[in-house]
């Protein structure tokens, strides 16, 4: 008898375990559903993650301050010094991760917001998929962009092939082209999300515009033979390069010549730039060097701007220590690729507190000064020299009110890693005298108003070494950069590289593909393929001109 009602009670005990479970089991996919681990998230949301990762690897991260900055000789490495003598490293993370990062995110954003029929946000998107891709394919020529990205489609290849350089440029036109469009008409706010405009579809669409001018003028040649001083007093004339799109100065005058249906930049309140709150979000730059000291500004840089009297070397640099201590104010950079493996602290200028140690410090995307120096460039490209003069003005103009640096006012010197010590001498600011300045004025030749044109731009866009070392390779401008080889260079007579070596792992994963890149560009198979023992091969679609090669060292 006592076993029939234990009998019972366990029968009963089991129907009531299986009704539990059942009950629990009919929403366990929700109950294990981490809210801190979502599967799926808004698109403005993924697009937040985007702005941040690609603006802060391309302007933040080791291709700008350990290689394209030094490259570019803007910057210098003062210790640690190897990338800027041109070591070879594996680019492998640095080709790699705007695919696997930002490229993969975009992909998914353009998805959802052409579902969703949100048109501002898809614009906004392609508009930052083309500023990715430029840095891909004029870092390295020919890249993976059409059968790129495959990896969300079940028949997709992972040894995605090469497409040409050319393509690609014609590929990203006609983006820009479909993002101006879908932003005609629009002024509705697209989410806060967006940490670059703050969701505003009319500042986008200048923006689109203008990157589209830099594409543009990128591939509109270099009509001009230009001399060098090379060192030990020789001297090498170059040649002009030829446009590598036809159409680019045409495409140019159409935008230049409808602001209704292509506006662009017209002032420093349109620029594209990432602004940092603070901790725990600064300056990507700020972040590398509070604790360190790896970079300083270049020689080439500081003697470049002390010879016009520049105003911007007290936001560029900060005064070299000893001078801070005699009460005597002084820069002094130093120079790219030395055969010392430290420099001697005291004797150099370290980068200006604005720039790398003021952890708010925005990072500068695209600006209105270049979009004047593009202009610049256009119009004496088309022989229209009153205009080129107009735009050459107000880039410098803006350029200097951008670095803070306003007409009529003063800048003070500025020391100090983690605290800034303000100097007590303050220096005037003039943009006539500036703009009176024997190597500033406008005037000479036309290969000489070239060359005032693109190293305003270059000296115009500090700390933006991606841009810097495209437009170096392109037009031949710093000159200093092409007169004299670096004295601890790894591939002596060499002169700069004009292309960053593949990936590595392109080379062990995607190997046919990679090796068919570098045939069609006719890369040399020497030094890594970042060379041109010629001047002719190797070199990037719209680097049609011929820059000298400097056999000599100049060290100071």
């Amino acid at each position: 008898m006592k076993f029939l009602i234990k009998s019972k009670e366990i029968i009963l005990a089991t129907f009531v375990l299986v009704a539990l479970l059942s009950s629990c089991t009919k929403d366990f996919e929700e109950m294990n559903k981490s809210p801190n681990n979502p599967v799926d998230v808004p698109a403005i949301n993924i697009f937040t993650n985007t702005l941040s990762s690609s603006i802060n690897r391309q302007l933040g991260g080791w291709i700008q301050h350990t290689y394209l900055g030094p490259w570019s000789q803007q910057w210098c490495k003062v210790q640690y010094i190897d990338e800027d003598r041109y070591m070879p490293r594996d680019m492998s993370g640095e080709f790699q991760a705007p695919y696997t990062s930002e490229l993969k995110n975009l992909t998914i954003v353009i998805e959802k917001a052409t579902e969703d029929g949100n048109n501002r946000l898809l614009a906004a998107a392609k508009i930052m998929r083309v500023w990715a891709f430029s840095y891909l394919t004029n870092v390295w020529g020919d890249i993976p962009y059409s059968q790129a990205l495959q990896g969300f489609q079940i028949d997709g290849t992972l040894t995605p092939e090469y497409d040409t350089q050319e393509s690609i440029y014609t590929s990203m036109l006609a983006e820009l082209e479909q993002a101006n469009v879908l932003l005609t008409g629009t002024t509705l706010n697209f989410g806060s999300g967006d940490i670059l405009y703050g969701g505003d579809p009319v500042a986008w669409r200048k923006f689109a515009n203008s990157l589209k001018l830099r594409l543009l003028n990128r591939a509109a040649g270099t009509p001009w033979s230009f001399t060098y001083n090379m060192a030990g007093g020789t001297q090498v004339t170059t040649t002009p390069g030829a446009a590598a799109l036809a159409t680019a100065d045409a495409q140019i005058a159409a935008i230049l010549g409808d602001p209704a249906q292509y506006p662009i930049f017209t002032s420093n309140s349109d620029n594209a730039r990432l602004v940092y709150p603070g901790l725990p979000y600064r300056n990507p730059i700020y972040n590398t060097l509070y604790a360190r000291t790896d970079q300083g500004i270049s020689e080439t840089m500081v003697d470049w701007l002390k010879a016009r009297n520049d105003p911007r070397i007290h936001i560029y640099a900060q005064p070299t220590p000893n001078s801070v201590a005699a009460s005597a104010i002084d820069y002094n950079g130093y120079q790219n690729g030395r055969g010392e493996t430290s420099a001697n602290f005291p004797t150099v200028s370290l980068l200006g507190t604005k720039v790398a140690y003021t952890e708010t410090q925005p990072t500068f995307v695209l600006c209105y000064d270049e979009v004047q120096f593009i202009i610049a460039e256009h119009h004496m490209r088309g022989g229209r020299d009153e205009q080129a003069q107009a735009a050459y003005e107000a880039g410098i103009a803006a350029s200097m009110q951008r670095w803070g640096l306003a007409d009529g006012g003063s800048v003070f010197p500025t020391w100090g890693k983690l605290e800034i010590t303000t100097g007590s001498t303050a220096y005037p600011v003039s943009y006539a005298d500036y703009l009176d300045e024997a190597l500033v004025a406008w005037g000479g030749t036309d290969a000489q108003k070239f060359q005032l044109i693109n190293e305003q731009r270059w000296a115009g866009m500090f700390g933006q070494g991606v841009e810097a070392y495209c437009e170096i390779r392109r037009t031949g401008f710093p000159a200093r950069v092409f007169e004299y080889e670096l004295e601890a260079s790894f591939y002596p007579e060499l002169g700069l590289p004009i292309r960053v070596q593949y990936a590595l792992s392109e080379d062990t994963y995607n190997t046919n593909n990679v090796a068919s890149a570098r045939l069609n560009q006719k890369i040399e198979s020497i030094n890594e393929g970042m060379f041109s023992t010629t001047g002719i091969q190797s070199q990037m679609w719209w680097h049609t001109r011929k820059n000298p090669i400097p056999t000599e060292t100049d060290v100071k």
